[in-house]
């Protein structure tokens, strides 16, 4: 059995994006009984070759979960990933023929403008947005992950009762929970996965949140810190509002016809309380947090 650092050395695979293909469920190492590290076998070590050789290939992780899942071919997700391929060189063409245009000018005569407005147009901005989707559900996905939090059965004010809660809250689940320190701020696995767990006391009644310790455990592949957190803010901010404001556009609307601007401006008010009381029980009851 191989340590992390080992399976790195082997494999040319950082440890973060081992802990990163696990939390992927590309791969699930043993731990040991122990300290609770992770320990990679031959067969985990081949398999992240396997990985390493498919992600040089561009070949998405979802592809390559469902082939080491069975539930594709070898062949047919290559094919898959050679029809990508073949996408991409067309867009490779067409930036190559713009700089064979480019390279027959002089610096001082390039007509940048037109250039630029020739680009716009072949690109459609559909890629731009795809991209944008792409990360944004990324982002979702994560933080459904990062952090999240729970109501018990119980106070949880005995270090026992809390591991009890989490255990059971894992068994409802069907999560794989392993409490590697108990107390009242216990630490966790959660399907192998650092963890830790606080309590916290609200109007709804005593609430476990759980949070990841590692940021390289929640923050996708490829993305920055940065760019993770503009997009953590936008999904928990600007996009929810925008949603509830374009959901109500038809009640304002006839408030508007009927009250006129008074009423529409009570309607309003009335919504941002409901809009607020909204978010403060799903905040408590479903475990969406809004720390930074």
């Amino acid at each position: 059995m191989r340590t992390i650092k080992e399976a790195e050395k082997l494999t040319g695979i950082t440890s973060q994006n081992i802990r990163y293909y696990e939390r992927q469920k590309l791969l699930s190492p043993q731990r040991n009984n122990e300290n609770a590290y992770r320990e990679y076998s031959e067969e985990d070590i081949k398999r992240l070759k396997l990985i390493r050789l498919f992600r040089s290939l561009d070949m998405p992780i979802g592809d390559i979960r469902r082939l080491f899942d069975g539930e594709v071919t070898l062949e047919d997700t290559i094919q898959l990933q050679i029809h990508r391929l073949q996408t991409e060189r067309e867009k490779l063409a067409a930036a190559l023929e713009f700089c064979g245009l480019i390279k027959e000018d002089q610096l001082a005569d390039v007509n940048v403008d037109a250039y630029l407005h020739e680009m716009e147009e072949r690109e459609k901005n559909g890629s731009v947005f795809a991209q944008f989707l792409d990360d944004y559900a990324a982002v979702i996905r994560s933080e459904m992950e990062r952090e999240f939090s729970f109501m018990p059965d119980d106070r949880c004010d005995k270090p026992e009762k809390f591991t009890e809660e989490l255990l059971k809250y894992g068994e409802q689940n069907h999560l794989d929970i392993v409490i590697t320190k108990e107390s009242l701020s216990p630490r966790l696995l959660i399907n192998g996965i650092e963890y830790r767990a606080y309590r916290t006391s609200s109007r709804y009644g005593i609430v476990i949140h759980c949070e990841m310790l590692h940021p390289e455990d929640y923050i996708p592949e490829g993305m920055s810190a940065k760019k993770y957190r503009r997009y953590r803010i936008l999904s928990v901010v600007a996009l929810p509002v925008l949603l509830f404001i374009i959901c109500n556009l038809w009640l304002m609307r006839d408030v508007l016809l009927q009250y006129g601007w008074g009423g529409l401006a009570l309607s309003l008010g009335l919504m941002i309380v409901l809009f607020a009381a909204d978010l403060s029980f799903v905040y408590y009851s479903y475990g969406k947090n809004f720390k930074g």
